[in-house]
């Protein structure tokens, strides 16, 4: 290996942009392989996993603990079931207290006392059949363990679970101090589907004293970590595929629905990971289409490096034709040669793995932050992984030496003695790999632009209700006036509403029941001043009277009520009733994708509410000025200011985070493929300065001889174009189809991204062509 170490420092160039593009894109495949990994044998290993379902709504996995138990009686096919839910929340021991971290699930998780039956989570200490069979009981993990108790033994001991809650407490008063006895510390939650963020599991039966409310049948069932969830364990060989119907009689009969009808939908737990049901609140939630996206960008990446690798070593084979040639009259075989050059590019490839493998445990936590999912390359090294990697090592070393190895294989010594070899290596691999690449990076820049232009479009699309330059801020409660009075000091602030309840971007939500009929029908509720009514800029289609105070509806809300235009009144579901002043042209309250809800709207003049929508002049210190005003008066504005425009673009985040994964690995694509421009153009030049200073001698100007060159190079780029466009075209078509409202694929789009790539081309390799041009000919021809 001495000859291609040496050879490696002589070419210094050739050795970084092999290096640089196998070590980048095989960190990405390590993250990637364990991300994977993880995502897709999630649960996979309980014992008892194929027979574990979640049952929910078709839209939704909520579901009522007393309805698990009725569901469990109806259905001989369910040995046993167990509800799960997380709730955020604090644990107390004495004066030591463990919070919610930010963005968390939540670190508290009630359970049926099956739990441990169900799934198997391993216990470090304490018994799986008692852990959980009493309601003062509950199971800490190790890491709370340590947080709370360091190195003292916690069986036995005392703890307090305090909850936050969002629920509505109703007429029962629940005590929420009680407290919880440490009964078994099990491993910390990993390679699962439940929150990973858990620390302390209790026993469902005391719910209500974390939520300060129980789960009537005419309400939901959520903590402000979720909504409950049932899974049923069916026995050996059953199913619910012919309970469906059952099930779903019963949940109708006799509890709430909000919003459409009730669809049963039975799920196998391991794919809850993935299943559309999965909001993820109080789940780890996966996602398909960004994993495949992943996996395509990576691959991408791999096949650049290795093309790379082969266009080179296939450009240097004249560089080493003459250490190949004295290898075969001192007596080496073709076969023996091909064996050495595909050892060189896997010894290449191991260390640039080696290297990645380290990148990739440095960038793991920004791994885990860009791909949205558990990535723990250290816990998952194992005999398996480690046969992977090995075996990818090698096949991606023999594939990169292959060709390389064939090619300088292929010819006889006498054939570099004379010359020939150089003459008939016309790099025609190399331009098919140029080619490829082009088509692939024209992709990914197309896909980035498209993508771009399709969000800019939905989150400034017409919802029917104004969005600009608004905010929505709440109060503190009894600091109204102070609020008000600080708004109206601020100099970019024009005009204040208020209002109470729920706003149009679900900000902050309101359910309320109305009596029709006898008919219960669900509705967005708000009360609003006028200021606020005409800064949304909200039109009436029926006017009922002269005034315009009273409640409208907008046309959802009419059909949900059987189109009666002409209703007058509306019932509420405590028995009162209101007069309806009119009918409101439709609008969409969270984005142009979101379906049209129902609104009922109360208008009334010189009302004052807790809750502000503020115009401004568009200043974009607006919204830090309102967080720091209400730092000052509540010592948080966490949940408390919102722009709408911004509250609409985070509806959008699944798309904004495509776009960003998209456009990063279109960026380090670039960078790989300028890499192989300057590497092919620097060896296509050598090859070429012959050439080049035989057509100055005979009279050609610099000019024309670089633009020849280019002309040389750019051809397998416009060659590209032609497959991008179309293949680009029909990928964006395909994934534009999936928006109802959506922009059209326009040809400046693709003109766009294909002169882009062509201007990076060319500039990538016009230094070495000025450089080679400005040569002095005579130099030239004694270099060859």
């Amino acid at each position: 290996m001495k000859s291609y170490f040496r050879f490696l420092s002589r070419n210094k160039l050739y050795t970084l942009i092999n290096v640089v593009g196998l070590v980048v894109s095989l960190m990405f495949i390590i993250l990637l392989g364990d991300y994977t990994w993880r995502q897709y044998s999630i649960d996979s290993w309980h014992k008892n996993a194929d027979r574990i379902y979640l049952v929910g709504d078709q839209t939704s996995f909520s579901m009522w603990p007393q309805a698990g138990d009725r569901i469990k009686e109806m259905c001989p096919e369910i040995e046993q079931k167990c509800c799960v839910m997380s709730v955020r929340g604090k644990v107390k021991y004495g004066r030591q207290e463990v919070k919610d971290g930010e963005n968390e699930n939540g670190i508290i998780m009630v359970a049926d006392s099956t739990f441990f039956q169900f799934f198997d989570f391993e216990l470090e200490t304490g018994s799986r059949q008692t852990a959980l069979n009493s309601p003062d009981k509950c199971v800490i993990t190790e890491r709370l363990a340590h947080r709370l108790f360091g190195d003292k033994n916690p069986i036995g001991e005392s703890v307090q679970i305090v909850g936050e809650y969002d629920v509505e407490p109703g007429n029962t008063v629940y005590d929420s101090t009680l407290v919880y006895t440490v009964s078994a510390v099990a491993k910390d939650f990993d390679h699962t589907v439940l929150p990973n963020e858990t620390q302390i599991i209790a026993n469902m039966k005391r719910y209500p004293q974390m939520l300060s409310a129980e789960f009537p049948s005419y309400s939901y069932a959520f903590s402000n970590a979720g909504a409950c969830k049932v899974f049923f364990m069916l026995r050996p060989g059953m199913t619910l595929d012919n309970k469906k119907k059952t099930i779903d009689n019963y949940i109708v009969n006799n509890y709430f629905i909000p919003f459409g009808e009730y669809k049963v939908s039975v799920t196998p737990l391991k794919e809850v990971m993935f299943a559309p049901q999965n909001d993820g609140k109080g789940l780890q939630k996966g996602d398909k289409t960004r994993l495949h996206i992943l996996i395509t960008a990576v691959l991408a990446l791999l096949f650049f490096a290795i093309t790379n690798y082969i266009n080179l070593t296939v450009a240097n084979t004249g560089f080493r034709s003459k250490e190949m040639a004295t290898r075969r009259l001192f007596g080496s075989s073709q076969r023996m040669i091909a064996w050495k050059l595909i050892a060189e590019s896997t010894l290449m490839v191991a260390l640039a793995f080696a290297i990645g493998l380290a990148l990739a445990l440095c960038f793991q936590d920004d791994a885990i932050s860009l791909f949205k999912g558990k990535i723990a390359i250290t816990d998952d090294i194992n005999i398996v992984s480690v046969s992977l990697c090995l075996g990818g090592i090698f096949l991606v070393g023999i594939v990169s030496g292959l060709l390389p190895s064939w090619q300088m294989t292929r010819y006889q010594p006498i054939d570099i003695v004379k010359g020939n070899f150089r003459f008939r290596s016309k790099m025609v691999l190399g331009k098919v790999f140029i080619i490829l690449q082009n088509v692939i990076t024209v992709t990914m820049l197309t896909a980035s632009l498209v993508i771009w232009l399709q969000l800019h479009h939905l989150i400034h699309a017409p919802l029917g209700f104004n969005t600009e330059n608004l905010f929505y801020i709440i109060s503190p409660e009894g600091k109204e006036q102070v609020v008000r009075s600080k708004l109206e000091k601020m100099p970019f602030v024009e005009r204040i509403g208020t209002f109470n309840g729920c706003t149009f971007n679900q900000f902050h939500t309101g359910v309320y029941i109305i009596v029709r009929d006898d008919k219960f029908v669900s509705m967005f509720e708000t009360d609003m001043d006028k200021t606020t009514f005409e800064l949304l800029g909200l039109q009436i289609k029926h006017n009922h009277g002269t005034s315009n105070d009273g409640i409208y509806l907008n046309e959802e809300a009419l059909r949900q009520l059987d189109n009666k235009i002409d209703a007058r009144e509306l019932g509420w579901y405590d028995g009162g009733k209101e007069p309806v002043a009119g009918v409101l042209e439709e609008f969409h309250s969270v984005n142009v994708l979101s379906p049209v809800q129902p609104f009922a709207i109360r208008v009334q003049k010189d009302k004052e509410y807790p809750m502000f929508l503020v115009k401004t002049n568009g200043d974009k210190q607006a919204k830090a000025a309102f967080d720091e005003m209400m730092k000052k008066l509540n010592g948080s504005a966490e949940d408390r200011v919102q722009s709408i425009e911004e509250s609409i673009a985070e509806t959008f985040k699944d798309q904004q985070h495509t776009l960003k994964l998209i456009t990063l690995f279109t960026l380090i694509a670039i960078v790989v493929s300028v890499l192989g421009f300057i590497g092919m153009s620097l060896f296509f030049i050598r090859q070429r300065q012959k050439d080049i200073g035989i057509r100055k001698i005979m009279g050609s100007t610099s000019h024309e001889v670089m633009m020849l060159m280019l002309r040389t190079f750019c051809v397998p780029l416009l060659v590209s174009f032609v497959m991008a466009i179309p293949l680009s075209w029909y990928v964006m078509n395909d994934w534009l189809s999936n928006f109802s409202y959506r922009i059209s694929l326009s040809p400046w789009i693709f003109v766009a991204t294909c002169a882009f790539a062509l201007l990076v081309a060319v500039l990538s390799v016009s230094i070495q062509i000025i450089k080679a041009v400005r040569t002095n000919p005579v130099e030239s021809i004694k270099t060859e």
